[in-house]
C-alpha cells in the first residue's frame, strides 16, 4: 500500500497545489499582504518545531512537507503579483521627482504625493520581499524535511532484528498466532454485530446483495469477459495490432473490473454507515492487494500468453513460458499476502516477532522463485543462443535475459542473505522492488506497444486523424506519418518518465527530486534575464501549431472551394492562396512568440545586430526571398505559365519563397532561383494572352511554281480547325537559293500551347498536298514529264527502286 501512496502521492500534490492557488487567489488579491505573509512565516515556525520532535512519524511528515511546497507556491504567486505594482509605484515615484537643475519652488501638495508614493513603495517592495523570504524559508523546510525523511528510510532499512536462523523468534511467533486470530475474529464479529444491529432488515438485505453481487461479477464476469478475448492457440502469427490490443483488453478486464467493484461495495457499506474505520482499513488493504494480484496475473498472461505462441510478446519457448508465468502468479500472490500481513499486524497490533518471521518468511519465498525464474529465462536463452547461427540476429529480449535477469538474481540472493542475518526490512523492501519493477516494466512494454500501435493507425493516410488533416487541411501523406512519428516519440518518452517515477517512487526521491524537478522545468528556469519553462514552449508550439493548422485549412479552402468559383486564372489564384499562406505563417509565428513570452522588439534588435552578417553571408537567399515575394507581387510568372530560361523550357508549376519550379516537356523538373528570373532574361510565351504565332518554313525545288506553292499552304493553313481565320495566314517568299525556293507559312493559334503540334499537322498536310500535285521538293531528281498513268508506280517507289534519294524527304 506503501508503494501505492508514494506513486499517487505526486499527482495528488500537484492537483492540490493548483487548487489552492486557485482557491486562495482570491484572498491574495484582496487581503492585506503583509497579514498573509505573517501567518505564513508562523506556520512555518510551526512546521519547523513540529519537523524538530521526536514523535513524529513518516506519514506526518509527508503531510507537513506538502503543506510547506503549498506555502512556498503561494509565496512565490504573491512575489510575481506584487512585481508590476511594484514597477507601477516605482515609476509615479520617478514622476513626481523634481527635475534636475529646476530652481523653481515645490508645492506642498507635490511633497505631499511623493510622499505616498514613496510610502506605497516602500510596502509594496516591503511585501514582495517578505514573501520572497517565505518561499526561501519553505524551500530549506522542504530539504530539511526529505533529508530527514531519507534518514529515517536508511535507518530503518538498516535496522537488524533478530535473524530467522533464531529458533525463538519463531517460537515467539507462534504464541502470538492465537491471539492475533482472535483478535482478528473479533474485528470480524464486530462488523456482523454491527450489521446485525441495524433495524432496517432493508440495509442487510443491500449488504448480501452487495457481497454476492461482488462475488459473481469477482469471479464468473471476469471470466466470461476474457472468453470473449480471442487469442485463438493455432493463429501463428496475428497482426501487430489485433494482439496489443487483445494484450490490453486482458490486462484492463484483469484490473479493472474488480477495482470497480471494491470501490462500489466500499462506496455503499460507508454510505450505510456499516463499515467502521478497522473494517474500512482491512477493505482497502483487501482492494490494493486483490489489484495488485491481478495487474500481475493479467501482465504475465497478456505478454507470456501461455500455450499461444503466436500472441506472445516475450521471446520464451512455450514450456518456459508456462513455468514462468506460474512463477510470476506465484510472486504476485506472495506479494499481494504481505500486503495484508502487514495491515492485519498493524490493526491487531501483532508483536515484532510475529511481523519479523512472517513478513521474513515471505521474502525468502519470493526470492526464491525470482532465481527459479531467472535461471528459467537465462536457460532459455542459452539453448536459444546454441540453436541460431553466429551470425544470426538476437531476438528481442536479449538485454532482459542478459542484463535484466543476472541483476534481478543478485538482489535477490543479497535479499535472502539480508533475511536471514536478521536485516528483514531490508530484505522485504529488496524483494518488493523486484516484484514492483517488475510490474512496472511489464506494463511500460505493453503501454509502448499500445502507443504505436494507435499512433500508426491513427496518423495514416486512412487513419482516423490522417484521413481528417489529408481531407480538410491538406496534409501530405508523408506529413501525416511524420506528425504521427512525432506524437508517438512524445507519448513514449511520457510514458518513460511515468515508468521512471514509478519506479523511483518508494526510495523517497517523488517530492524533493522529481516535483522540484518538474516544476523547474514546467514553470521555469530564470538565468539571467532570460525565462526557460516548458509550460510556455509547449504553449507557443501548441499557438503555433494552431494556427498553422488554421492557415493550411483557409488554403485548402481557397484551392478548392472558393477560387475554383471565380474567373481569376489559375496564376493568379495560386499566388492568392500562397500568399495567405505564408501571411498564416508569420502571424502563427508571431503569436506564437508572443504567448512563449518572446518580446519581438528583442528578436528586431537582434536581427538588426545580425544584418551586416546577413547581408554577407546570407545575400543569396536574401535576394532569392525579396525576388520571391516580387514574383508573387507583380506576376510577371504565374503558374501554368510557358517560359523559356536560357536553355530550358516549360511550364511553371510552383512559385515557392527562395526558388520556382519548372516542368519541361519532357517531364523533368528545373529549379530556378527567384532572383534569376527577376534580373534575368526570360520568355514567357503566355503572360498577356494566350494566343500566338507559328511559323513553319518551306523549301521547295527550283523548278516548282510558286504561285501553286503560296495556294496549297493558304488552303492548308486554313483547313486545319485550331488556326484562327484572324488573322489570315500568311504565305512569305522569302529567298531565292541555289537549288531551292524559301517560304514561310505564318499563322495564328488561340493557345500558343498547342504549337508544336499544329507544326506537325501542317507538314504532314503539306507534304501530302506536294506529293499529289508532284511539286519536286530539295535533292529530287527533276522531272519535267507530265504525271505518270494510274499503271505506272509512282515516283518515290520507282526512285527508291533507282537507288536515288526519295523525292518525298522533307525539309522542313
Amino acid at each position: 500500500m506503501r508503494q501505492r501512496l508514494l506513486l499517487t502521492k505526486p499527482l495528488g500534490l500537484v492537483l492540490a497545489l493548483f487548487v489552492a492557488l486557485f482557491c486562495a487567489w482570491p484572498g491574495l488579491a484582496q487581503d492585506d499582504p503583509r497579514k498573509v505573509v505573517d501567518a505564513w512565516n508562523k506556520r512555518l515556525q510551526q512546521i519547523d518545531a513540529r519537523v524538530e520532535a521526536d514523535g513524529v512519524d513518516d506519514r506526518e511528515l509527508a503531510d507537513l512537507r506538502d503543506e510547506t511546497e503549498t506555502i512556498g507556491a503561494e509565496a512565490q504567486a504573491l512575489a510575481a503579483t506584487l512585481a508590476p505594482r511594484v514597477d507601477a509605484a516605482d515609476a509615479q515615484l520617478k514622476q513626481l521627482q523634481p527635475a534636475e537643475g529646476d530652481g523653481t519652488l515645490e508645492s506642498t501638495a507635490l511633497k505631499a504625493d511623493r510622499q505616498r508614493a514613496e510610502q506605497a513603495l516602500a510596502e509594496l517592495a516591503g511585501g514582495q520581499r517578505q514573501a520572497q523570504a517565505v518561499a526561501t524559508h519553505a524551500a530549506y523546510t522542504v530539504n530539511l524535511i526529505s533529508e530527514k525523511r531519507r534518514l529515517r528510510f536508511t535507518q530503518r532499512l538498516l535496522e537488524r532484528n533478530d535473524s530467522l536462523l533464531d529458533p525463538d523468534l519463531w517460537r515467539d511467533a507462534a504464541k502470538d498466532v492465537p491471539v492475533l486470530a482472535g483478535r482478528g475474529l473479533g474485528i470480524l464479529t464486530d462488523w456482523f454485530g454491527l450489521v446485525r444491529n441495524q433495524s432496517d432488515r432493508g440495509v442487510i438485505a443491500l449488504v448480501v446483495v452487495l457481497i454476492v453481487t461482488a462475488i459473481l461479477i469477482l469471479l464468473p464476469g471476469r471470466r466470461l469477459l476474457l472468453r470473449q478475448i480471442r487469442r485463438p492457440p493455432e493463429e501463428i502469427q496475428p497482426p501487430a495490432g489485433r494482439r496489443v490490443i487483445a494484450a490490453a483488453l486482458i490486462v484492463a478486464v484483469n484490473t479493472f473490473v474488480p477495482l470497480i467493484v471494491l470501490f462500489i461495495c466500499a462506496g455503499a457499506l460507508e454510505a450505510l454507515s456499516l463499515s467502521p474505520d478497522r473494517v474500512d482499513q482491512m477493505l482497502r488493504a483487501f482492494t490494493i492487494a486483490t489489484v495488485f494480484l491481478l495487474l500481475g496475473f493479467g501482465l504475465a498472461r497478456a505478454l507470456l500468453a501461455p500455450n499461444r505462441p503466436g500472441w506472445r510478446f516475450v521471446p520464451l519457448p512455450a514450456g518456459t513460458a508456462e513455468r514462468v508465468f506460474m512463477l510470476v502468479v506465484a510472486i504476485a500472490t506472495l506479494q499481494a499476502s504481505l500486503i495484508l500481513v502487514e495491515r492485519f499486524a498493524r490493526l491487531t497490533f501483532a508483536s515484532l516477532s510475529f511481523l519479523i518471521a512472517v513478513e521474513g518468511a515471505i521474502s525468502i519465498a519470493v526470492a526464491i522463485l525470482v532465481l527459479i525464474t531467472a535461471r528459467a529465462v537465462m536457460r532459455s536463452g542459452r539453448r536459444d543462443g546454441e540453436e541460431r547461427e553466429d551470425d544470426a540476429e538476437e531476438p528481442e529480449g536479449g538485454l532482459m535475459r542478459r542484463l535484466g535477469m543476472p541483476a534481478a538474481a543478485l538482489v535477490a540472493l543479497v535479499a535472502i542473505v539480508a533475511d536471514l542475518m536478521g536485516y528483514v526490512a531490508l530484505g522485504v523492501f529488496l524483494t518488493t522492488q523486484i516484484a514492483w519493477v517488475a510490474m512496472v516494466l511489464g506494463l511500460l512494454v505493453l503501454l509502448l506497444a499500445l502507443a504505436d500501435h494507435v499512433t500508426a493507425a491513427s496518423f495514416h493516410r486512412e487513419g482516423l486523424v490522417g484521413s481528417r488533416l489529408v481531407s480538410s487541411i491538406g496534409f501530405a501523406p508523408r506529413s501525416v506519418t511524420q506528425v504521427g512519428v512525432v506524437i508517438n516519440g512524445a507519448v513514449r518518452l511520457v510514458l518513460i518518465l511515468l515508468a521512471l517515477l514509478a519506479v523511483s517512487a518508494p526510495w523517497g526521491v517523488e517530492s524533493s527530486g522529481w516535483l522540484s524537478w518538474l516544476r523547474a522545468l514546467f514553470f521555469g528556469v530564470t538565468i539571467g534575464s532570460i525565462t526557460i519553462s516548458i509550460a510556455t514552449i509547449a504553449t507557443g508550439l501548441a499557438v503555433f501549431g494552431a494556427g498553422y493548422i488554421a492557415t493550411r485549412a483557409v488554403q485548402s479552402w481557397l484551392d478548392t472551394r472558393f477560387l475554383p468559383t471565380t474567373r481569376l486564372d489559375s496564376g493568379l489564384r495560386n499566388s492568392i492562396a500562397t500568399g495567405v499562406r505564408y501571411a498564416g505563417i508569420i502571424l502563427a509565428g508571431a503569436l506564437a512568440f508572443g504567448y512563449a513570452g518572446v518580446d519581438l522588439a528583442n528578436i528586431a534588435i537582434v536581427a538588426g545586430a545580425l544584418s551586416v552578417g546577413i547581408g554577407f553571408g546570407l545575400q543569396s537567399i536574401v535576394n532569392n526571398f525579396v525576388s520571391g515575394v516580387i514574383l508573387l507581387a507583380e506576376r510577371p510568372i504565374r503558374a501554368g505559365d510557358w517560359i523559356v530560361v536560357g536553355t530550358e523550357e516549360g511550364t511553371v508549376r510552383r512559385i515557392n519563397v527562395r526558388a520556382t519550379e519548372i516542368e519541361t516537356f519532357d517531364r523533368a523538373t528545373v529549379i530556378v532561383p527567384n532572383s534569376n528570373l527577376i534580373s534575368g532574361v526570360v520568355k514567357n510565351m503566355v503572360l498577356r494572352d494566350r494566343s500566338g504565332r507559328v511559323i513553319v518554313p518551306v523549301s521547295v525545288a527550283i523548278t516548282a511554281d510558286a504561285d501553286r506553292i503560296r495556294t496549297i499552304l493558304a488552303e492548308v493553313a486554313k483547313r486545319h480547325p485550331l488556326v484562327l481565320a484572324y488573322p489570315e495566314p500568311q504565305v512569305l517568299f522569302l529567298n531565292f537559293g541555289q537549288t531551292t525556293l524559301d517560304f514561310e507559312l505564318r499563322c495564328y493559334l488561340a493557345d500558343i500551347a498547342n504549337g508544336l503540334f499544329v507544326r506537325s499537322d501542317l507538314r504532314f498536310a503539306i507534304l501530302k498536298r506536294f506529293r499529289e500535285a508532284r511539286i519536286p521538293l530539295p535533292g529530287a531528281p527533276l522531272n519535267l514529264e507530265p504525271p505518270p498513268l494510274a499503271s505506272e508506280p509512282p515516283a518515290g517507289e520507282s526512285a527508291a527502286a533507282g537507288g536515288a534519294p526519295s523525292p518525298s524527304a522533307p525539309t522542313a
